[in-house]
């Protein structure tokens, strides 16, 4: 794992919740962007790395995304809790990234979704679940950076697929669908490895 370039910043030193740090610097105390700062620059580094798989471009990105973390500020309502913002703004920003450098094509997505497919879908996430580590880690590397990051949003943050949907800026039965794509393919991998 590529070292951390931001493990030098700074331990939190304020009892501030989340949401009384952003009114504190709303307010004008702008020296509390340090404290912002030292709570998620290590989170920003992280998830920006896991998303272009360089660590030198993260580091720069990081440092991008928390610029825009501190002009946004004003426009944080407080509806979701403030790691979640700053997730959505980190994918955003790794997303553009991806997209502009063609890394990333999205494949488009068939809105139908069959209840019929429900069974189906409880099954393989069965055999997903029931993966070795070890294999599926190898798997998911091998599969579109797009559909690595909506397992890791879904699996590794937990997060709903009301949350994912936010993020990805599509329906919630769209997210639905690319999560039941993902794993769809994982589970045909891993079938098909017991065979070989």
């Amino acid at each position: 794992m590529p070292s951390n370039p931001f493990r030098n910043s700074l331990p939190p030193t304020s009892s501030l919740s989340d949401a009384e740090l952003v009114e504190e610097i709303r307010s004008g105390n702008r020296e509390l962007l340090n404290e912002l700062y030292n709570r998620y620059a290590s989170k920003i580094y992280y998830k920006s790395l896991a998303m272009v798989k360089d660590a030198s471009q993260a580091q720069d990105m990081a440092h991008d995304i928390f610029v825009k973390v501190a002009t946004n500020l004003h426009k944080y309502k407080g509806t979701a809790d403030l790691s979640f913002w700053i997730y959505a703004i980190t994918y955003n920003h790794c997303l553009s990234y991806l997209l502009k450098a063609k890394r990333l094509r999205f494949d488009p997505i068939k809105e139908a979704f069959s209840h019929a497919d429900e069974g189906d879908l409880e099954l393989t996430e069965k055999v997903v679940r029931d993966l070795q580590l070890t294999q599926l880690k190898k798997f998911i590397k091998k599969l579109k950076p797009n559909e690595e990051i909506i397992l890791l949003m879904r699996y590794q943050e937990g997060m709903s697929i009301k949350q994912i949907a936010s993020i990805l800026q599509i329906g919630e039965s769209a997210a639905k669908m690319r999560i039941a794509r993902v794993r769809n393919r994982l589970a045909k991998r891993f079938k098909e490895l017991e065979h070989e």
